[in-house]
């Protein structure tokens, strides 16, 4: 019986080539969108699961509220919470441990190559056990200065895993360069985890004792802090503890008390300053929502755009799988007399439908072997595209293999379902008496209502598609409020000690415009953050007092960068009292500061003007205060993503701050000038690689995920598009076949080609402008809530011309794919059709 089975539906395949084609191409497609999707899916979801006891795990992140302002979110934390917290939630958690972060240049045979060293304390393997290629984390991590390498590294540096022992010098700890020696080495971390972990260091607290706000601090946040809950305690639990504290015996409530720009009255500490725990195995997927634009230690996810991405996985396979029923079930006619005799043989109904599901299955296993040729095909672009590395071990990873099996035999029992219901209750006396199809009205409606669905699919990620694209060119293409052009940023913390000899020798190179230092270029906006008086303007008892972001800029770096002052002027040489110097305790030093329009509104000017000339009073350097006049006023400028609101700031000209220079050249001289930048570097700092970069390529890569995000959702609209327009010309292809004969008739009684072609063409338009009905408040409501993530996003009416646009795309598309058809059909001799059947 199944060998008749197998027999039939070989000769049905080979009869019926085109048909099989378009059943094959479409489930093909599906299938590889769905293996590509499922790639990235299992990827993205399975972060950091490898880790031992990762579900006790979790991290804790801090962000500040306060009102009136854009909320500042990180997913680090200050310094001193670790012990604190861990101490007082000693019911709930069993360790604790921080990771600082530190970039660094490791010296080695002559050489200098930049590292990113991370420090943590003694009890980091209490909480994260990550395994070890040579050594033990109670052997060779239990002093201070213990250094792990990571396999990688130690190739890298020795060309072998046996690097116990040996030496790597650093540059710089405490200022000065320090030989560590190899304690231990680490096993490579898989892509699939959230740390970056080549070098690990024990952490001893003196070297950051210049640095209080890195260790001894409860505001500056700038460690990673993780705990290990003890076993049965939820992160629930965790939380309303953490909470609790924070808000009743915390050392941030003498904090608010001495803030009153921290807390409104009626307020909770937890209200302003919000200090929340995250499980390891989401941190990839959902830290996003905590980051602010401050990042991770690795690129993040999002957990709604892997749910989004597997979505429109499965919609391009239900289309593909309406493909099949719509052909199956419109060529039921021709399978009819099939059904009649075999019944009429003895066959059951149970039997017909079972012959029906295999052929499908049988044919949903042919597309799966095109489907895994087109994957390995198309593998090196996706994963280009997404900046991963994505294995495809069919034969090595059975579960993979068992998997896409399994999805195989889903597809083909979804796909063959209703043909099979169909064709197996077809009654043979009626089949064999009346000599047709016995096909319902009921089964054409359906066809109409795939159709239907298939299209708003189709429309509704054309519409998406759109919508996202031009937001991500509205995001590259606002004005940032300053010039972009001919500018390389260099980091300049190594030099600190010959700023001035750099800048003259690179303001002496042929092509180099400018040379200025400042604390962060754009797009490395820090949240540097910091409470503000204003003297002489009281409310009520106490003076204005407001919390604003500062920057700290060189002479001739808004003129650079062609910021124009709204009021007053920008800093200069000429008034010889504009640079910020340390204050000594209980003493007060003067100094000049530039407000943006943010920092004006949050301190209640009512004009530029208004602010020139007055005094704000901040502790910025030294142990005194500082006292700032005032000088000048600019517009708002988008110095981090334009993803982030504009925050009120102030700049300052600290040069002990001053981390980045900025180096403006002239038009077509970008190679000899950064060639010339790096030879000067070289000779200054020869043992410190150069940190150089376009700004141009800093400010791309903020939209990095967004221009991923719009290409993959362009790819897996066009290929939904093209599955559906395959099934559409299926049927069009069917449907001009059976009407062969009206046609004849039509074309005797006088009806011109033009006449036929737009009867075919409108039996199948008013599927797709129903579809388009449809799709349009999908499309609408989904796109409306997309942009409200942004600050800066597209006009919403933008949503209305798009789908107009959509609908245009989709109708002529249809026209196109019924149209070849049509107008072979309607040219045909009507002698020719009138024969037919």
């Amino acid at each position: 019986m199944f060998a008749n089975y197998f027999l039939t539906a070989w000769r049905n395949l080979l009869k019926n080539r085109a048909f099989s084609a378009i059943n094959i191409i479409g489930l093909a497609v599906g299938l590889a969108s769905c293996i590509l999707i499922m790639l990235y899916v299992k990827s993205e979801s399975g972060y950091d699961q490898w880790i031992p006891d990762n579900e006790r795990v979790v991290r804790l992140h801090t962000a500040y509220e306060s009102p009136g302002r854009a909320p500042f979110l990180t997913v680090r934390s200050a310094g001193r919470m670790m012990p604190a917290v861990r101490d007082y939630l000693s019911a709930e958690i069993e360790d604790g441990m921080r990771l600082v972060v530190w970039d660094t240049t490791v010296q080695q045979n002559g050489e200098a190559f930049s590292e990113q060293v991370a420090f943590a304390d003694s009890s980091f393997f209490n909480v994260l056990n990550l395994p070890f290629a040579n050594g033990s984390a109670q052997s060779s991590f239990n002093k201070p200065n213990d250094l792990l390498i990571s396999r990688e590294m130690a190739q890298k540096y020795f060309g072998s895993t046996d690097a116990i022992g040996k030496t790597l010098t650093l540059c710089c700890l405490r200022g000065q360069t320090v030989e560590l020696t190899v304690s231990g080495v680490l096993e490579d971390l898989p892509d699939n985890t959230h740390l970056a972990l080549d070098m690990l260091v024990y952490m001893d607290t003196e070297v950051f004792g210049q640095f209080p706000g890195v260790l001894d601090t409860w505001t500056s946040v700038n460690v990673y802090t993780y705990f290990k809950l003890r076993p049965g305690v939820s992160l629930e639990q965790a939380q309303q503890r953490l909470t609790w504290w924070v808000n009743n015996e915390s050392p941030f409530l003498e904090f608010a008390k001495q803030n009153t720009g921290m807390m409104q009255a009626g307020t909770q500490v937890s209200d302003t300053l919000k200090h929340k725990l995250m499980k390891l195995a989401d941190l990839h997927l959902d830290a996003h929502n905590d980051a602010g634009n401050m990042g991770d230690l690795t690129p993040m996810g999002n957990r709604n755009l892997v749910a989004t991405f597997s979505l429109v996985a499965v919609l391009i396979l239900v289309i593909a799988c309406i493909n099949f029923m719509n052909l199956a079930t419109a060529r039921a006619g021709q399978r009819a007399k099939e059904v009649a005799m075999r019944k009429v043989l003895g066959a059951s109904r149970a039997q017909v439908a079972v012959q029906f599901l295999l052929e499908a299955i049988g044919l949903v296993m042919i597309s799966l072997l095109f489907a895994l040729v087109a994957v390995e095909l198309v593998l090196p672009w996706y994963n280009q595209l997404l900046g991963k590395v994505f294995e495809f071990r069919l034969f090595s990873e059975p579960s993979l293999l068992f998997t896409l099996l399994g999805l195989g035999l889903l597809v083909g029992l979804i796909a063959g379902s209703y043909p099979a219901l169909v064709l197996s209750g077809y009654l043979p006396g009626q089949i064999l008496k009346a000599s047709k199809s016995n096909e319902s009205s009921a089964s054409v409606k359906l066809r109409h209502v795939l159709v239907v669905f298939q299209f708003a699919v189709s429309v509704t990620l054309l519409v998406c598609t759109a919508v996202v694209y031009l937001q991500t060119q509205h995001a590259n293409n606002l004005d940032l409020g300053y010039s972009t052009e001919r500018k390389l940023v260099v980091g300049i913390r190594a030099a600190r000690d010959n700023l001035e000899s750099l800048k003259q020798q690179w303001q002496a190179i042929p092509g180099v415009q400018s040379v200025v230092y400042s604390s962060e270029a754009p797009t490395q906006d820090n949240e540097n953050n910091n409470f503000v008086t204003l003297l002489g303007s009281n409310q009520g008892d106490k003076p204005v007092e407001e919390l604003l972001n500062y920057h700290n800029m060189d002479y001739d770096f808004f003129q650079a960068y062609q910021v124009q002052p709204l009021a007053g002027r920008l800093f200069d040489k000429a008034y010889g009292s504009d640079t910020l110097t340390p204050a000594e305790q209980n003493q007060i030093s003067q100094a000049a500061a530039i407000l943006n329009e943010g920092a004006l509104r949050r301190l209640g000017f009512n004009s530029p003007q208004e602010a020139i000339g007055r005094t704000l009073q901040i502790s910025a350097s030294g142990d005194g205060l500082n006292h700032l006049t005032v000088v000048g006023v600019i517009p708002d400028i988008y110095f981090r993503s334009v993803k982030f609101a504009i925050r009120p700031s102030l700049y300052m000209l600290n040069p002990q701050r001053f981390n980045v220079a900025t180096i403006t050249y002239n038009q077509g001289q970008a190679s000899q000038v950064t060639a010339e930048i790096e030879r000067v570097w070289k000779q200054a700092v020869p043992m410190q690689p150069i940190d150089m970069q376009y700004l141009s390529d800093m400010l791309a890569a903020q939209y990095q995920s967004e221009n991923v995000q719009m290409q993959l959702f362009s790819v897996f609209s066009l290929l939904a598009v093209l599955v559906a327009c395959l099934g559409l010309y299926g049927l069009a292809a069917f449907t001009a076949e059976r009407k062969t004969r009206e046609i004849g008739i039509r074309k005797v009684m006088g009806a011109s080609v033009k006449q036929i072609m737009l009867l075919l063409i409108w039996q199948f338009s008013r599927p797709i402008m129903l579809a388009n009905l449809v799709a349009w408040p999908l499309s609408i409501w989904l796109m409306f809530n997309w942009l409200q993530a942004f600050v800066n996003r597209i006009d919403t009416w933008w949503l209305l011309p798009i789908c107009l646009m959509a609908t245009l795309v989709s109708v002529c598309i249809a026209w196109l794919t019924v149209g070849g058809n049509a107008a072979k059909v309607a040219k045909a001799n009507p002698i020719k059709a009138l024969r037919h059947e």
